[in-house]
Formats: structure tokens, C-alpha cells, sequence
């Protein structure tokens, strides 16, 4: 915005910065969110030994053999 208001458009039109300013936010945030959403992945594994020690304890206890655990980031 800064570059765009040293510009002779909002110089001769100051009024239109601010509705500028919504639209080119608006635009980031209508591309940028899917865009990082679909980046990212949602699924992600951790090592059972990086858990909290209770929580390693009731796996090592129901399932011994497992190594690592999947869980859903969410948004």
C-alpha cells in the first residue's frame, strides 16, 4: 500500500486506499488459505516416545509394538 499511494491514482483519489487496501487483502485471503490448506498436509505422524508419558504408557500398554502414532492437524 505504501507503494500504491505514492502513485498519482490515490494521490488524485485518496478515498479509494481504503477500499483497495480490502480488496487486495480479501484477495490474499481468498487465495492464500485453500492454497496453504492444500500445502500442508492434514495428516501427520509422531514417534510414541515424543508423547507425554502417560499417554506412552496407555499405548505401550494396549498396543507394545507401536511405533508411531497418526494423528489429524485439523485446521
Amino acid at each position: 500500500m505504501n507503494t500504491l499511494e505514492k502513485k498519482a491514482f490515490l494521490k488524485r483519489f485518496p478515498w479509494m486506499s481504503a477500499p483497495i487496501q480490502v480488496g487486495l487483502v480479501g484477495f490474499c485471503l481468498v487465495f492464500a488459505t485453500p492454497l496453504c490448506c492444500a500445502l500442508f498436509p492434514q495428516k501427520s505422524s509422531m514417534s510414541v516416545t515424543s508423547l507425554e508419558a502417560e499417554l506412552q504408557a496407555q499405548i505401550r500398554e494396549a498396543h507394545p509394538e507401536l511405533r508411531r502414532v497418526y494423528f489429524n492437524k485439523g485446521l
